[in-house]
């Protein structure tokens, strides 16, 4: 599972450092509908990111 993710890091050109820790810090904060804007692909999307 973690290779598809960086993977996907790699595939839209995202930092997978940066990502996790993207992750782990708003998964807490993050409704359950919305988890799936904080996959790699959704990342590059994210203001300030990259």
């Amino acid at each position: 599972m973690l290779y598809s993710l960086f993977s996907t890091c790699r595939l839209h050109n995202v930092n997978p450092e940066k990502w996790l820790i993207h992750f782990f810090e708003n998964t807490n904060s993050t409704p359950k509908d919305k988890l799936h804007l904080l996959l790699p692909q959704n990342y590059a999307l994210v203001p300030n990111q990259q």
